[in-house]
């Protein structure tokens, strides 16, 4: 440690202010505290570094076997494959979801009700419903909607027994993962410019350039850091997303990391070393991108930001209107409709095949799944019960973070880095840690539906975090200041006034947080097994079995029910939306 160091720790006046603020804090704001900090070291530190401590020799063997040993032949494919898959499909959404958003924010291709849709497109059908949905599509030989393409084709003369469309390629793989990572650039890309000044964008079209060019030289440069952000997240979220790879990776026999990992630690002996040498490396890579994103912001020049949302006149793009709207609409039928009526239509019949018998459509595996199987029953029952305590117990906690330090400047910073820290750890990174870290002593959790409540926690507990900081921002400060000047407690003063004032963003991020835990299936595919069934270990399993109706049928109840969920979030959001107008 050198002398300036030693001098600034022992300065008076640093000391003095930590004091100040120790004697400052309520028992409340302590046990606001101790529950935060038991989150974020008990559940991603402990894990994390339990796993490297305990498994070292392993981790040594595994680097040993990915670098020279027996998979070192196969790691530059996985390595390869991953990046192809996660480059495109980040690129894939930058451009749909930058383009949507610039269209309903900046044009008169405005989608208005629609635009608050597509980003929940995603959570209607949760990720592993509509890989399964496109699967039963555009199977080369058994899908829905080659039968019908065949069909088409066979009217002209020309007779496939396969395609003409195919699924299982590395094509496939990059458009559905991108279509499920557009969402994440587009609400990032719509609230940055939504802030963004249009000054700059009048002047440009004064001085005679035309939106496209205004578009490029001036508008996304204007918001370079959230276009950074952006992609960083899209990174992220291909990284993580499992069921994409674990469903059309597997009928194209194209590998990436995520299932790679997976298949090393349920192979019989599992090979735990290599496992969390790849897991580390995803973390490593995942924070050395957030560090050139911070470099890239700190660097770069920062955009006028006006603060009240655009006011500027929209362009008018003509014809090409109908095209952008036409853009939004395949968005949303490639996201939410199109998988739906796959499901649906394999879900009514005794077994999958393309030409669709209406005599032979049956409900037998919705009963099935619904009351006759254990297994899909207790998944159900699971799902659910684990989505409604992780939704409960996060939007308190969180609620109750972001409304008693609303008015904190420094602990709201403190409490938002430490709530946004799972949003960075790759839900692969979980899994693998949360394996090592509680299947030995003094935690023996693993099989149970303790350690699936402690992943879901950590893995959702950004979704709460944000939801509650934005219903936290638009209470003012004179409610909870008058409720303290009345000598109300801490806890009186959230539980009787802020609470039920920030209900309506709370039971939106609740919503949100429910629908993330149910059709999660990361975690799933890692942490649950016979004792401890949940709905995307199953969907898997049955996948695998070649149980398709059956697949259909537990996917499309799983839909409605998240379907049901997100249109009663717009509902309450909409509605405490028009009460605040008012």
């Amino acid at each position: 440690m050198t002398n300036g160091h030693a001098a600034s720790l022992s300065a008076p006046g640093a000391g003095n202010a930590l004091v100040a603020s120790l004697r400052r804090m309520t028992p409340f704001s302590a046990t606001l505290w101790l529950l935060l900090f038991f989150v974020a070291f008990g559940l991603m530190v402990y894990p994390l570094a339990t796993a490297l401590i305990y498994e070292f020799d392993n981790v040594v063997a595994g680097w040993t076997a990915l670098t020279s040993g027996s998979l070192s032949g196969a790691l530059p494919t996985v390595l390869l494959n991953t990046l192809i898959v996660v480059t495109g499909a980040t690129v894939f959404a930058l451009v749909i979801g930058s383009a949507l958003a610039w269209a309903n924010e900046r044009s008169d291709a405005s989608l208005g009700f629609a635009g608050h849709l597509l980003p929940l497109a995603a959570l209607i059908v949760p990720p592993i419903a509509g890989v399964i949905g496109w699967a039963v599509l555009l199977d080369p030989r058994a899908g829905l909607l080659n039968h019908f393409f065949q069909w088409l084709l066979g009217l002209v003369g020309l007779e496939l027994r396969e395609g003409p469309l195919d699924i299982y390629t590395m094509g496939g793989l990059v458009i559905v993962t991108g279509l499920y990572t557009v969402p994440y650039v587009y609400l990032v890309v719509s609230a940055a410019l939504q802030r963004l000044d249009p000054a700059v964008e009048e002047a440009s079209r004064v001085s005679g350039a035309g939106p496209l060019r205004t578009m490029v030289r001036v508008t996304f440069p204007a918001i370079k850091p959230a276009l950074a952000a952006a992609a960083l997240l899209g990174i992220i979220s291909g990284i993580s997303l499992f069921s994409v790879p674990a469903v059309l990776g597997a009928g194209a026999r194209i590998d990436v990391i995520s299932v790679f990992i997976f298949r090393l630690l349920s192979e019989y002996p599992a090979q735990t070393g290599p496992a969390i040498v790849l897991a580390i490396g995803l973390l490593v890579l995942v924070q050395m991108l957030l560090i050139g994103q911070h470099l890239l912001v700190k660097r770069g020049r920062n955009a006028a930001v006006s603060g009240r949302g655009f006011r500027g006149t929209r362009v008018r793009l003509g014809p090409f209107r109908y095209l952008v709207l036409g853009l939004a609409g395949l968005y949303l039928l490639a996201t939410a409709v199109l998988p739906l009526l796959g499901l649906l239509l394999v879900s009514l019949q005794p077994f999958w095949t393309p030409a669709v018998d209406l005599a032979t459509l049956t409900w037998q595996n919705f009963r099935f799944v619904l009351f006759e199987n254990r297994e899909t029953v207790a998944a159900l029952i699971n799902s659910m019960s684990l989505g409604f305590v992780v939704a409960c117990v996060n939007m308190l906690l969180c609620g109750a973070l972001a409304l008693h330090f609303s008015r904190n400047g420094r602990a709201r910073k403190i409490a938002d880095a430490l709530t946004g820290l799972p949003a960075t750890i790759p839900h692969t990174v979980i899994g693998v840690a949360f394996i090592l870290a509680f299947s030995r002593e003094p935690l023996r959790l693993y099989g149970t539906t303790s350690i699936l409540f402690l992943a879901y926690l950590v893995m959702t507990l950004a979704y709460a975090a944000r939801a509650a900081s934005a219903a936290a921002d638009s209470i003012g400060a004179e409610l909870g200041e008058a409720s303290r000047v009345s000598k109300a407690s801490d806890l009186k003063t959230l539980r009787r006034i802020l609470l039920p004032v920030a209900a309506p963003g709370l039971v939106a991020g609740w919503i949100m947080v429910f629908v993330h835990t149910v059709g999660e299936v990361t975690a799933s595919a890692f942490l649950s097994g016979s004792n401890n069934p949940v709905i995307g270990r199953v969907l898997l399993d049955f996948w695998t079995f070649g149980r398709f109706p059956q697949v259909a049928a537990l996917a499309l109840v799983i839909s409605l029910i998240s379907a049901s969920l997100v249109g009663l979030m717009l509902f309450i959001t909409r509605r405490a939306h028009k009460a605040t107008i008012s």
